[in-house]
């Protein structure tokens, strides 16, 4: 994801209202919601995985942490 990465948070905002405009044109406001509700799915789950790889990192790294402590002992 280099591209994003290397975008300003305004480039951002800026690049996310051109996605909605251009996904929205056109569409019933119906159609928008759906479309939405899909979107902020996605958004949902992926903060999910997103914590749980962090959570599973940490307890790792305190799991390594403490064998560590105890060879050394």
């Amino acid at each position: 994801m280099t591209f994003i990465d290397n975008l300003s948070p305004e480039d951002l905002l800026f690049l996310t209202n051109a996605i909605a405009i251009s996904i929205a044109k056109d569409k019933s406001p119906i159609e928008i919601d759906v479309l939405g509700n899909f979107v902020v799915g996605i958004g949902c789950l992926l903060l999910t995985l997103a914590s749980q790889k962090e959570y599973i990192s940490l307890q790792q790294e305190a799991n390594k942490s403490t064998t560590e402590n105890t060879t050394t002992e």
